[in-house]
């Protein structure tokens, strides 16, 4: 939705208040006024401590509550006398650590495309800002539905199935990014393929990665390692443009060389 909204705030051209908006500021406007949005909603109507908010069903009939803490005190009863076969779950070392390494590589190749993508295009198709828009505003909803998507695949599907399948199809896409000696440039064909394949690969691959990784971290402060894995994930998009952008300058803005090292790191994993 990112693509969607700055398009429509680049159009804007006005002065509000004194202050001048066109299409080198809206953008920092509107985040600025969504921010304040969302600071002024949590600080009035979110405690951080109803565990219950967001729901929109809540049930308050007192009756049917007492029934189920009955309920409870019994089973609770016929189970003091049952051994106890609920073992700690160990902290998953190997699992913790490929988590994070999968989790960097597709926010690695996030950043590529949401930043390298652009002058590619304009340089190799001669591309004007509408048809970058148009570019970024179909993939912005390919997207969406695919990360809407894994809502429900992960209910029929095994999470591990849907990790290979992220991997795979950001190896595709890069494969496909990937100009060949013989061709004067890349196809544009090949280069909207390509470039879909790995929008599809992040939302499926950061999604899942987020489930499997709190499968895995055991019984520890799992706030505190999340929080760890999401600083792992910023460093890619830090140094993914400028090591990206060097790569091509580097070739000469040929293809091969960025988009053939992220095949390889996604072959590898």
């Amino acid at each position: 939705m990112g693509p969607a909204i700055g398009a429509g705030l680049s159009q804007i051209d006005t002065t509000i208040l004194g202050l001048r908006i066109n299409s080198e500021n809206s953008a920092g406007v509107f985040m600025l006024v969504a921010t304040s949005i969302m600071f002024w909603q949590t600080l009035l109507f979110f405690d951080g401590k109803d565990d219950k908010t967001g729901l929109s069903i809540v049930d308050d009939n007192e009756d049917v509550k007492q029934q189920n803490k009955e309920c409870n005190d019994t089973d609770d009863k016929s189970k003091k006398h049952e051994p106890d076969e609920t073992a700690a779950i160990p902290f998953n070392h190997m699992g913790v650590s490929l988590c994070m390494i999968i989790f960097y590589m597709h926010y690695y190749s996030f950043a590529v495309q949401e930043t390298v993508i652009v002058p590619m295009g304009m340089l190799l198709y001669s591309w004007d800002a509408l048809e970058i828009n148009l570019l970024f505003l179909g993939v912005g909803m390919l997207s969406l539905v695919t990360a809407l998507s894994v809502r429900y695949l992960t209910s029929y599907v095994e999470d591990r199935i849907m990790l290979i399948i992220s991997i795979f199809a950001g190896f595709l896409g890069s494969v496909m990014l990937i100009d060949l000696p013989f061709n004067q440039t890349l196809p544009m064909w090949r280069f909207l393929v390509g470039f879909s394949l790995i929008t599809v690969a992040f939302p499926i691959g950061r999604n899942v990665v987020l489930g499997i990784f709190g499968s895995v971290l055991g019984e520890v402060n799992q706030g505190r390692w999340m929080g760890i894995l999401f600083a792992i994930s910023a460093f890619p998009r830090v140094i993914g443009p400028f090591v990206s952008l060097e790569l091509l300058k580097s070739v000469d803005w040929q293809s091969w060389l960025e988009f053939g090292i992220i095949a390889s790191l996604f072959l590898g994993k």
